[in-house]
C-alpha cells in the first residue's frame, strides 16, 4: 500500500542512467578504433605539408558553394568558435539533465573540451599549415561539432531504447551530420583542407566515446562502493 519501506539506494539508482547504454558499449569501442585510425593515418601522411594533397584538390571544388551561401557557412563556423562552443555545449548538457541523463551531461561538457585540447596539442607536432603560417591539422571546429553530434546520438539511442544496430546508426549518423556540416563550412571558407576535417572527426570519435565509457566505469565502481 505504501512505498515508505522501499530501498532508498534502489530508488536513487533509477535516476542513474549510463552515458553509453549497454547495447552500444561494444560498438563504441569499434568506433573509437575507427576514430584513432582517422586521426593518426592522415597525421602521418600529411605531417609537415603546406599545401593541399590530391584528395583535397578533388574535394574542394565539389564543396565550394555560391557566394550567397557564404553567410550560412560563417554561421555554422561560429558554433565552432569559443563562444559558440560554450553556448552549444550548455544547451546539449541542459538537454541531457532535463531528461535525467546526468552522466551524459558530464560527457557533453568534458567530451568537446577534451577533444578540443587534443586537437590543439596535435597541431604543433603534425605541423601542417594552410595560408602560410596557420596550423591546420586536425580541424578543431570539426572535432567540436562531431563531439556534440556524438552526445546527441548517445542521448537519442537511450531515449528511444535502441538496440545495437539502430543505436550505432543514431550515434554515427548524428556525428556525421553535425561533423559533416562543420566540415563543409571549414572547407567552403578555406579555413581547413578537407583532410584536416577527417582528422577532427576521428579525434571526436576517439575522445568522446572514451570519455563516456570511462565515466560509466568510474560511476559504476562508486555505486558498488557506496552499497558496501
Amino acid at each position: 500500500m505504501t512505498t515508505d519501506n522501499a530501498d532508498p539506494a534502489r530508488l536513487g539508482e533509477r535516476g542513474r542512467k549510463p552515458a553509453v547504454i549497454p547495447a552500444l558499449r561494444g560498438p563504441a569501442v569499434v568506433l573509437m578504433v575507427l576514430g584513432a585510425l582517422l586521426l593518426v593515418v592522415p597525421a602521418l601522411l600529411y605531417a609537415g605539408d603546406s599545401g593541399p594533397n590530391r584528395i583535397d584538390r578533388w574535394i574542394q571544388p565539389a564543396v565550394n558553394t555560391p557566394a550567397g551561401v557564404w553567410q550560412v557557412a560563417l554561421t555554422v563556423d561560429w558554433t565552432g568558435e569559443p563562444a559558440g562552443r560554450v553556448v552549444t555545449v550548455l544547451i546539449v548538457a541542459a538537454l541531457c539533465l532535463l531528461t535525467g541523463r546526468r552522466r551524459l551531461a558530464l560527457v557533453a561538457v568534458l567530451g568537446p573540451f577534451l577533444t578540443t585540447v587534443l586537437a590543439l596539442v596535435l597541431k604543433q607536432p603534425v605541423d601542417r599549415r594552410i595560408h602560410g603560417d596557420f596550423l591546420s591539422y586536425p580541424s578543431g571546429h570539426t572535432a567540436a561539432a562531431t563531439a556534440i553530434g556524438l552526445v546527441l546520438g548517445l542521448l537519442a539511442a537511450d531515449l528511444l531504447k535502441a538496440g545495437r544496430l539502430v543505436g550505432t546508426a543514431l550515434v554515427l549518423g548524428l556525428a556525421v551530420i553535425c561533423g559533416g556540416l562543420m566540415a563543409w563550412a571549414q572547407i567552403d571558407l578555406t579555413a581547413h583542407y578537407p583532410t584536416d576535417t577527417i582528422g577532427g572527426f576521428g579525434a571526436a570519435l576517439l575522445v568522446v566515446l572514451a570519455t563516456a565509457l570511462l565515466i560509466d566505469r568510474f560511476a559504476g565502481r562508486r555505486q558498488v562502493t557506496t552499497r558496501r
